[in-house]
């Protein structure tokens, strides 16, 4: 039975706006002219359904989540105390089963109602009657929304089940996984073939809406996630060549509210102070009675903001990896002012310094409108010099290319001969990401393309096995759907 009905647009309509933050409003008609019949009969309709689905792409209120997971279960982050401390005490120790609900409801649940959304757009666009100009931009779109999620996905589960149609006589609740090479040539023609008609970065005026460095991004990332060196190289070429993507010129604030859509943002979480759609992640990661910080004295925490009582950490050996003048350390303090006046040094507990890159001085509760960067400039650098490595062993080229992310931040470049051999380079690399884009969610796929998260837990005394470096399916979706088999190990 094919799904053609729409609930709930008028709610979608308020989601879609406050998820954009568009440059220029969209021009939507009164609520009750979308009804089900009529609601795929116009652009405003298509664009509704459309929005529906970058509502779910967006990470919302599992900021903390998503930083967490992909941070405790590595080198970088901890986390102690509260109800937050019992979540992630099944990543910390590497125990997690497929019953956890963060796999359900923060990983999977999300990712697979945008394709529903996507799918629902793709099958009903074609007797639209909009134009031809109108329905290839939003089939664009709505195919880089589609392959967006399976990329994301792929990230914590490998390969899962391929909806490509809300038509369950075409495919039926029990579907079962593709193939690798299936789903990894699908993903990435998907996001080939919507590059060709998305809008160039420069002609996009709705902050949030997919323009082909979206496209080009998520592939570049999905191409290094699959070692698939020769079109990381390729793809990463063709966003440097849109000409429009810069690395910003100061670290600590690419992140600040005020600096959000600069060029060197590609893909990012557009978050809002209001509840539901805030960055949640800076409430556990302030430290108790925290006041202000000289590191970052553009922010002053008020007794409107929350304060909790969990501790989101910095672990000391990834901290003092760090070059003493490296200015991407600023943004994770070591001591801080209290609410009483005192200066309280975090250095006296282990692993206990705090990142607090992302802040907002309009935080209302819970909630700061600090957006959560997904892919940015600099991660696209940092890949092509990999893939160059990868390719050729270390070269100028690639040198130059992690060179120019270092040196914004540390005026202490490497040069070609002290890097090495491929592989000391390939460690280089990997240490410049992790200092590049630590609170972002990026270390633990990093380590695992690299080999090394297993490795990294083992040695911090974690139990930790191969088949690890995925995820378990969740349980609710093992239920469901008996065709998708778990994997070895789980």
């Amino acid at each position: 039975m094919k799904i053609t009905s729409i609930k709930n647009i008028s709610t979608w309509l308020v989601l879609c706006i406050l998820f954009t933050s568009c440059e220029s409003e969209l021009d939507m008609p009164p609520v009750d002219e979308f009804s089900p019949d009529n609601v795929v009969q116009s652009q405003e309709g298509l664009e509704a359904l459309l929005f529906s689905a970058y509502q779910f792409d967006n990470i919302g209120q599992g900021v903390k989540d998503e930083i967490l997971i992909n941070e405790v279960t590595t080198d970088i982050g901890y986390v102690s105390i509260g109800a937050v401390e019992r979540e992630m005490t099944p990543f910390l120790n590497f125990n997690w089963d497929a019953s956890d609900p963060k796999f359900e409801q923060v990983l999977w649940t999300p990712r697979y109602r945008a394709i529903r959304d996507a799918n629902t757009v793709l099958e009903n666009i074609e007797n639209s009657p909009v134009s031809e100009e109108t329905k290839a931009l939003i089939t664009a779109e709505a195919r880089y929304l589609r392959a967006a999620q399976y990329a994301y996905l792929y990230r914590y589960f490998g390969v899962v089940p391929l909806r490509t149609t809300t038509d369950l006589e075409t495919q039926p609740q029990e579907l079962p996984l593709p193939s690798e090479e299936e789903f990894l040539a699908f993903v990435e023609t998907e996001l080939r073939e919507a590059t060709t008609n998305l809008l160039p970065p420069s002609e996009q005026t709705q902050r949030g809406r997919a323009t082909k460095g979206h496209s080009l991004a998520v592939l570049a990332k999905f191409l290094l996630q699959t070692r698939q060196w020769t079109k990381v190289a390729e793809v990463t070429k063709m966003i440097m060549d849109l000409n429009y993507y810069e690395l910003y010129p100061d670290y600590r604030a690419t992140f600040f509210v005020a600096n959000e859509g600069n060029r060197e943002i590609i893909v990012t979480w557009s978050l809002t102070n209001e509840q539901g759609f805030g960055n949640n992640y800076q409430n556990g990661a302030f430290p108790p009675g925290f006041m202000e910080a000289e590191a970052i004295p553009e922010f002053t925490w008020t007794s409107s903001m929350a304060n909790w009582a969990t501790q989101f950490s910095i672990r000391d050996g990834f901290y003092d990896a760090f070059d003493a003048d490296d200015d991407r350390k600023q943004t994770i303090i070591e001591s801080y002012t209290n609410l009483g006046g005192n200066t309280v040094n975090l250095r006296n507990t282990v692993d206990n310094t705090r990142s607090l890159k992302y802040f907002d001085n309009d935080q209302v509760g819970n909630f700061s409108g600090s957006d959560h960067p997904y892919i940015r400039y600099a991660d696209i650098l940092l890949a092509r010099a990999e893939a160059l490595n990868q390719l050729n062993g270390p070269t100028r080229e690639a040198v130059d290319l992690v060179n120019t992310v270092r040196t914004r931040s540390v005026d202490d470049p490497y040069t070609l001969a002290e890097v090495g051999s491929k592989d000391s380079f390939n460690d280089i690399i990997l240490q410049e990401r992790g200092w590049e884009f630590f609170s972002e969610g990026k270390r633990r796929e990093d380590l695992v393309r690299h080999g090394k998260l297993i490795e990294y837990a083992r040695q911090r005394g974690i139990n930790a096995q191969e088949f690890q470096h995925y995820f378990p399916y969740p349980q609710a979706e093992l239920n469901a759907n008996p065709a998708l088999e778990q994997r070895n190990g789980y």
